[in-house]
């Protein structure tokens, strides 16, 4: 799952940019940075949370973290090697 500070709309036009993709994502627009502010990577200073990955398994363990500065872009492979890490049902 995907959990974006986004509106449900750019969520949706960001999928369809990409061609879809195979995991359900999740608008933490309201109340603003919620689950965000709850994983520790929401910035209170600029209002926005951190560019974060974080992988979380079936039974709800975070197994990865990695924040990135807003400019950073973050290493896919590595993201994809993480969570193929969970298994087939990832």
């Amino acid at each position: 799952m995907g959990i974006l500070c986004d509106s449900v709309y750019t969520l949706k036009a960001w999928a369809e940019s990409l061609g879809g993709i195979g995991y359900p994502l999740c608008s933490d627009f309201w109340p603003h940075g919620k689950v965000t502010q709850a994983y520790g990577v929401f910035n209170s200073d600029v209002g926005r949370p951190e560019r974060a990955i974080i992988v979380v398994d079936a039974e709800g363990i975070c197994r990865y973290i990695d924040v990135h500065q807003l400019r950073e872009v973050p290493d896919e492979e590595e993201i994809a090697d993480e969570v193929n890490k969970l298994g087939p049902s990832a």
